[in-house]
């Protein structure tokens, strides 16, 4: 049996990920079982999995789930506890552990430690990382496994709204520069801003007349039809996944040149991390183009990641990983 686990109270980048990875195990006929080492309630990719009929569960503790672990199974893990709990297992039931490292930020305090102890004991797995740059900081051999979208809808040639419509969707957070993202929108009063997400800085939006706050969006699918362009203008990234969502819908994505950004987005429409101010320029950019212009970029956005960045793509290093055939 392959069990995916991983620690989770939200949704984000990680839950996105793992989210793909079941859709596109159980395309393939893989049996697989999701464990949540946390016990939230209302999860959710709890209504996610039900309504895709992928099964999971939530281990009542470290000792339940060594006793569900046999050796001849496989654990791929995500987060730095359950990595730490996968690698644990494996020194007890000799099982084979994958791990996935996603977090590209700078840690302090308490996570810091934890994902330093994630690091120091990777080579007890075979270990994935979905950037360049985040690999680096892993100490033992690992290889990138960059995110990618299986669910990926037909595409639909829509055209942009009469007043642009520009999208925030993630963690309100320094990391993800919520901030920035504010001081731009302000430089453009004529165009229309939507922040989809929550967190510790939420306290920063305020009253800004042209941003609309949709607060902590489980599933975008049924919200790309409200904007016309995606702004990422955080400080450090891995390959984010709100940013292969909103491709695969059709949106441009302009933003700062983090992480392994720049191999899914044409690099003319990213800046240097520390030029993040441009942006209202490339904004602006985009506010002036004719529909035929906006439906181009759309086009290419979605085929860029159909072509590069899809689950097919991805499964022959997975499988090779798991040990399945392809």
């Amino acid at each position: 049996m392959l069990y995916v686990m991983l620690d989770s109270s939200g949704f984000g980048g990680i839950e996105s990920h793992v989210l793909q990875l079941s859709l596109l195990l159980k395309d393939k006929n893989i049996p697989f079982k999701v464990v949540f080492i946390s016990n939230t309630s209302n999860h959710p990719l709890y209504r996610l999995f039900e309504q895709n009929q992928i099964e999971y569960f939530t281990a009542a503790s470290f000792i339940h789930l060594s006793l569900l672990v046999q050796s001849q199974d496989i654990l791929h893990a995500h987060g730095y506890k359950s990595s730490l709990w996968a690698r644990c297992l494996k020194l007890l039931r000799r099982c084979k552990v994958l791990t996935s490292f996603h977090a590209g930020e700078f840690l302090i305090g308490r996570l810091a430690f934890y994902e330093w102890l994630n690091r120091s004991t990777s080579f007890l797995s075979t270990n994935f990382a979905v950037s360049d740059e985040i690999k680096s900081k892993v100490p033992f051999q690992c290889y990138v496994l960059n995110n990618f979208i299986h669910s990926i809808p037909s595409f639909v040639l829509r055209s942009r709204h009469t007043i642009l419509q520009v999208g925030f969707v993630g963690r309100l957070c320094h990391v993800k520069g919520i901030d920035r993202y504010l001081q731009l929108s302000n430089q453009c009063p004529t165009i229309k801003f939507h922040v989809f997400g929550d967190g510790e800085e939420s306290n920063l939006l305020g009253s800004y007349p042209n941003i609309k706050w949709h607060g902590a969006v489980e599933d975008m699918s049924s919200h790309w039809n409200k904007i016309d362009l995606l702004l990422i203008s955080s400080r450090a990234e891995g390959l984010p996944m709100a940013a292969l969502e909103a491709m695969a819908y059709g949106i441009p994505v302009i933003g700062t040149k983090v992480g392994d950004l720049p191999l899914l987005v044409d690099t003319r429409w990213l800046v240097d991390e520390f030029d993040w101010s441009k942006l209202v320029w490339y904004i602006l950019c985009f506010d002036s183009m004719t529909n035929k212009e906006w439906q181009a970029c759309s086009k290419y956005s979605y085929i860029q990641v159909i072509t590069k960045f899809s689950g097919k793509q991805r499964w022959n290093i997975l499988a090779n990983a798991y040990g399945i055939k392809p």
